[in-house]
């Protein structure tokens, strides 16, 4: 009697932990499923275009919003969507064709053209406001240590405003600290989206100058790759943004300039030690080609200044649709002049909305000697593929450094 109670205890026991293991497992599946329907689809007015290759995920469309100009097809095996007008439409994307699973955004748009370019500018930008990098101790004219600014201000704020007044250089920052020595000073900071106005005691070192104890930085620069020129003039460059050296904070930007770089030599990359282009930036007016309105995850935006539309070859951008495993082109200026350098595309993270939707490797025994693979400053060299423009390199594997990532540009397009 005892051992059948005890086996009853346990089946039910055991059963309770599988229905869980289903449970949980199911969840992980649908949350898969999920995760790789994309949000947004983007495709070009006119052009039939394969939302599904599978049985297992159909689309349709929303029965409240049916619009002539959005035209799907289901059969047995795969589900296409033609669109005859410009716009943004919305459809279901089913399971098993009756389960919905989520709602998808197709953003038909005429087919876009812009010019690879694949040179190394210098870059430079201003911060809006002073980004500070840390804060420190200071030793006071008695000998006593202070570190007036701890866990008042933070790695990653931006000083705004000393006293009132608006500071844009760390020279206007001096000036200010200095008038009020000893004293609290106020200032307005930025924390994420939010301002705050905070107040720090003043220290007079033993140097005798007055000291908050903050290290900040007012700009900085190196060395990238543009990306591609529209036929407006506008351009797009590094396809991933510009960060703090020091805290890896994306750089809040105030305003910034693109010039002319001479490439002066090249560090192959290793195993565990990226390479880079070392280069020279004459950052004098005539040697300005862009302004900078834009510092993204994706990528710098901004004006060419010369504009020079009819000697330029335009390519049409390659949807993420469009975009095969296997063969590619890094189109990057290494040697003097833009030129084709082979690689393969290994994966592809086709609902990727970062700059890390595809895992590519150099494979042209060129560009192997010259860089050993990729190297720092050619981040936002242009990726082509079928005489399409699909991609832009952003990262090197440090431990790997024949391999890297790459965004799709129809990403960097967005801004």
């Amino acid at each position: 009697m005892l051992i059948s109670r005890k086996r009853k205890i346990y089946r039910y026991v055991l059963l309770t932990f599988l229905m869980l293991d289903v449970v949980v497992i199911g969840v992980m599946l649908w949350n898969q499923i999920q995760n790789e329907i994309p949000d947004k689809i983007w495709t070009y007015v006119g052009r039939e275009e394969i939302l599904s290759n599978n049985k297992i995920v159909s689309y349709c469309k929303k029965k409240e919003k049916t619009v002539e100009a959005l035209h799907i097809e289901r059969s047995s095996e795969k589900t296409t969507v033609r669109l005859e007008g410009a716009g943004t439409y919305e459809v279901t994307a089913k399971l098993f064709g009756f389960l919905p699973v989520k709602d998808v955004c197709v953003q038909a748009v005429e087919p876009v053209q812009v010019a690879p370019s694949g040179e190394p500018v210098g870059i430079y930008v201003a911060t809006k406001g002073l980004l500070v990098l840390s804060t420190t101790s200071v030793e006071a004219q008695n000998g006593l240590i202070y570190e007036p600014a701890a866990n008042i201000v933070m790695t990653g704020d931006y000083i705004l405003k000393v006293q009132g007044e608006a500071v844009k250089t760390i020279r206007e920052f001096n000036q200010a600290v200095q008038k009020r020595k000893g004293e609290k000073i106020e200032l307005q900071i930025r924390r994420g989206k939010q301002k705050l106005e905070v107040a720090v005691g003043s220290v007079q070192a033993k140097d005798g100058t007055n000291k908050l104890g903050i290290w900040v930085r007012e700009d900085t620069q190196g060395i990238g790759t543009m990306t591609y020129i529209t036929k407006n003039g506008k351009f797009g460059a590094l396809g991933h943004g510009i960060t703090d050296a020091d805290t890896g904070t994306l750089m809040d930007l105030r305003d910034g300039e693109l010039y002319q770089t001479k490439i002066l030599d090249i560090i192959k990359g290793k195993s565990g030690a990226p390479g880079e282009l070392e280069g020279y930036i004459n950052m004098v007016a005539k040697e300005c080609i862009g302004k900078i309105e834009k510092n993204t995850q994706l990528g710098i935006f901004g004006t060419i200044l010369e504009e020079k539309a009819d000697k330029r070859e335009y390519y049409e951008v390659g949807l993420r649709q469009d975009i095969k495993l296997g063969k590619a082109w890094i189109y990057s200026n290494i040697e003097g002049t833009p030129q084709k350098y082979e690689i393969q595309i290994e994966k592809l993270n086709r609902t990727s909305k970062d700059n890390k939707g595809m895992v590519i490797r150099v494979t042209d025994s060129r560009l192997l000697a010259l860089t050993g693979g990729i190297v720092q400053g050619m981040s936002g060299s242009p990726i082509l593929q079928d005489d399409k423009i699909i991609g832009a390199v952003t990262h090197v594997f440090v431990e790997e450094p024949t391999k890297g990532y790459a965004v799709f540009l129809e990403n960097m397009l967005e801004y």
